[in-house]
């Protein structure tokens, strides 16, 4: 969640002059309001992920492929109407993969969308009842012949990764719309999320590194941010509208529309810029994931899971105490963490005892997946055999 400071002035004349000097010393790019039938779509799409089975139209998001389809640039200039009472913002990049790879990743029960999201996700999952876990769990097989579009509808949960604004963490539950269709001939993912309720209270968390997604989850509630440490703070709601296109045999373009309200004593303190950067960090992270040649085909990757999902007690333990001397070592050297509440909680490997087996085992399968893709894992892995990789591997598609 991101956090914004109101800030204070003397006065409202200082205020006036510095937005004055703003607009003569900061240039800025003009900023455009979306298209009334694009605004429609989404809210038609984000109304339509609440109400599972419902009929899905394709004039509900037509106008918003075509915006999507035409669309160049980051797509921060944008600048979507309020929802949710909060506001919203709009991120577009494109990723040198496939589609029907991407959703082979993404949108596989068997491999948990955190690994996929280590930056901005801490763990999630899909509950019982979800399309993707009790009726279409290779939805990606619906590609080559979308005569008309699949819908599927979903609930899951999310634990988030602190940002650099709040520093806390929150658990809430989202509904999920996923539609697979054709628009100009290609094929299109929209994938549509909206929470359910406000999360749970939010609590102290710390960026270890960035670049290695380590981060430290305190379990203390309030935020790590200064004067208002002691807040109880809660995401009320958010919502998103993702698409995805396929332009090419190796390229998709993907388009962002999210909104987020969160706070305090029901004040909403979330700017477009706090959305901007967990945007940008989600998507720079993701396409740095998928786009390497060192990533795991997608069955193998699932293998793994399943294997490390299933290790004993005794070697997960192994494993998480491991992971927690690590964490004490780079907290040594971290000056957010140079506070007595964090210290407690980090000291003579104590990190452990505060996760539980899901915590453990989110943090374990992240360094797994750091460990094939070259960066810098916590914990150690035996290497995997040739002969088993390959067997776990078929013919790679991008």
């Amino acid at each position: 969640m991101a956090l914004h400071r109101p800030a204070r002035s003397a006065s409202g004349r200082l205020t006036f002059v510095g937005c004055i000097l703003a607009l003569v010393l900061v240039p800025c790019a003009a900023l455009a309001a979306l298209p009334q039938p694009v605004e429609q779509n989404i809210g038609s799409l984000i109304e339509l992920a609440q109400h599972k089975n419902a009929a899905v139209n394709p004039d509900d998001f037509n106008a918003l492929l075509d915006f999507v389809s035409k669309a160049s640039g980051d797509g921060r200039t944008l600048v979507p109407n309020r929802r949710i009472d909060g506001n919203g913002s709009v991120l577009r990049v494109t990723m040198k993969t496939s589609l029907s790879r991407l959703m082979r990743y993404c949108y596989n029960p068997a491999i948990p969308n955190y690994l996929l999201f280590p930056s901005v996700l801490r763990t999630s999952g899909w509950y019982k009842g979800s399309d993707l876990v009790d009726k279409d769990t290779k939805p990606w097989l619906h590609l080559g012949h979308l005569d008309k579009p699949v819908a599927l509808w979903g609930s899951e949960y999310e634990v988030n990764a602190p940002d650099s604004f709040g520093g806390g963490y929150y658990r809430y539950d989202l509904n999920r719309l996923i539609i697979l269709t054709k628009f100009g001939g290609k094929n299109v993912l929209i994938s549509v999320s909206k929470q359910k309720d406000k999360s749970t209270v939010g609590k102290k968390a710390v960026i270890l590194d960035e670049g290695e997604w380590s981060y430290f989850y305190s379990g203390i509630n309030g935020l790590n941010k200064g004067m208002i440490g002691w807040a109880d703070t809660y995401m009320y709601d958010s919502a998103s509208v993702q698409v995805f296109v396929e332009d090419g045999p190796n390229q998709t373009s993907f388009m962002l529309f999210k909104w987020l309200r969160a706070g305090w004593a029901g004040m909403n303190v979330v700017m477009k810029d706090h959305i901007n950067d967990g945007s940008t960090r989600f998507a720079n992270a993701f396409k740095r994931i998928v786009e390497s040649d060192k990533l795991p085909d997608p069955d193998e990757l699932a293998l793994r899971v399943r294997e490390l999902s299933t290790m004993s007690e005794a070697e997960l333990e192994k494993k998480t105490n491991a992971y927690a001397v690590a964490i004490e070592n780079i907290a040594k050297t971290s000056p957010a963490m140079n506070k007595s509440e964090f210290q407690k909680v980090v000291e003579n490997g104590k990190y452990a005892k505060i996760l539980n087996r899901e915590e453990r085992l989110s943090a374990i399968l992240v360094e797994y997946l750091k460990s094939r893709l070259g960066k810098h894992p916590l914990v150690e892995f035996a290497p995997v055999p040739v002969a088993a990789a390959a067997a776990a591997t078929p013919a790679k598609t991008k």
